[in-house]
């Protein structure tokens, strides 16, 4: 393990960092954060290079014990960096802010960068490895207890593997990626984005993650709200993953049935044995949501999308699919369907200029798939069957 002032004094000088974390997060809701490792390219190194050249680089490499020493200079300085990469990093960055207040807006996600470059959706980072680099990582600790001490020979090499190839990855698949890096980058600093707001959740915000709300009415819609908070105020106490305490459909058909008693909560499908043990608790809170507090989300949320708002998502969708077999970027990274539903019934209701106003239209996705989507909804373009096609269908400008 390495001292954690000149390593922080060492990526503050380098052209590029990179890092991962290993925690135990199994039963709490907090992951307990057991060890992170760093690795850097010499500061004399360029970025300017051809890719071989850095992928020739070695790297240095460093693990610190946060168990055993405090390891936030190190976080700073990845924080303080502007280009710091990481793979599939949401659930770090997460911790990160959750246990330092960090957050860390410039990194870049080689798992990300994967899926623009067309490799794959959601790819390894051994399999990652073996198709970039011809490396064979060993996946044998991924599952093991890092809070034990000393850590094994296997899983300090296993920690070490996770960070050390992260700059040669970078470099080949930034020249894999080209025009696309900077879609990368956006994308990276909304996952980012993401970790933190995640990370920042409250007993009073914590019903915004919830899903199936679409249709309540204001008596579940209150209900729901207040027993998102009581879930997460339970998760907090007791350190307990929020899915152990009241799973979500559980949760949503408590708010939309509302048992009268504690026998009826306990005999829904699904309650918890904890949520069971404080089934008096939650009949108080359903019997005590207040409806008016949440009329004008029933409002904004509870109304349906007009028929054709609901034909257009679906046209939007197949546009999204054709561009994902142009470009072999997932079609979830290029919208969603929520995305297409949303777009579809804000322009519905609102025109050219409430949809011009959406992230469809205002990030990189514009080039990509909104202009695309405004050109069809103004007649500009038309879906035509193409029955040589694997798609069986193609986008034809009029």
């Amino acid at each position: 393990m390495s001292d954690a002032a000149s390593i922080a004094a060492s990526i503050a000088e380098a052209p590029l960092a990179a890092f991962d974390l290993e925690f135990l997060s199994a039963e709490r809701l907090v992951p307990v954060l057991c060890l992170v490792q760093v690795s850097w390219l010499p500061a004399s190194t360029r970025l300017d290079v051809p890719e071989a050249v850095i992928v020739a680089t070695v790297p240095e490499v460093r693990l610190l014990d946060p168990l055993a020493t405090d390891v936030r200079p190190v976080i700073e300085a990845l924080a303080a960096h502007p280009l710091v990469i990481a793979h599939a990093p949401r659930q770090d960055l997460g911790l990160l802010y959750t246990r330092f207040g960090i957050a860390m807006p410039n990194v870049v996600d080689t798992q990300l960068m994967a899926a623009f470059a067309g490799i794959g959706d959601q790819v390894g980072l051994a399999t990652l490895a073996q198709e970039m680099l011809g490396l064979s990582l060993a996946k044998e600790q991924q599952w093991t207890d890092w809070s034990t001490r000393p850590l094994s020979v296997a899983q300090l090499a296993y920690a070490d593997a996770d960070v050390r190839h992260l700059p040669a990855l970078f470099a080949r698949l930034r020249s894999r990626l080209a025009d696309r890096l900077p879609w990368v980058r956006a994308e990276s600093a909304q996952v980012a984005a993401d970790a933190v707001a995640a990370a920042s959740v409250t007993p009073e915000t914590a019903w915004r993650q919830l899903g199936g709300l679409r249709g309540m009415d204001a008596q579940s819609l209150a209900t729901a709200i207040d027993l998102a908070a009581w879930r997460m105020r339970v998760a907090i106490e007791l350190d307990r993953p929020i899915g152990q305490v009241l799973n979500e459909k559980v949760l949503v058909d408590l708010a939309r049935q509302r048992p009268g008693n504690p026998g009826g909560v306990r005999a829904m499908k699904g309650v918890s044995p904890l949520a069971k043990q404080r089934a008096e608790e939650l009949v108080e809170i359903i019997q005590e949501a207040n409806p008016a507090a949440v009329k004008e989300l029933v409002t904004s949320a509870g109304r349906p999308p007009s028929q054709r708002a609901q034909r257009w998502a679906e046209m939007l969708l197949s546009i999204v699919q054709l561009v994902s077999e142009q470009t072999g970027v997932a079609p979830r990274l290029l919208a969603t369907r929520s995305d297409a539903e949303e777009f579809a019934r804000t322009f519905d209701e609102q025109g050219f200029e409430g949809a011009g106003k959406l992230a469809a239209m205002t990030t990189w996705r514009r080039e990509v798939i909104g202009q695309l989507w405004i050109d069809w909804l103004a007649g500009k373009s038309a879906l035509t069957g193409e029955p040589l096609t694997a798609m069986g269908i193609k986008l034809e400008k009029l």
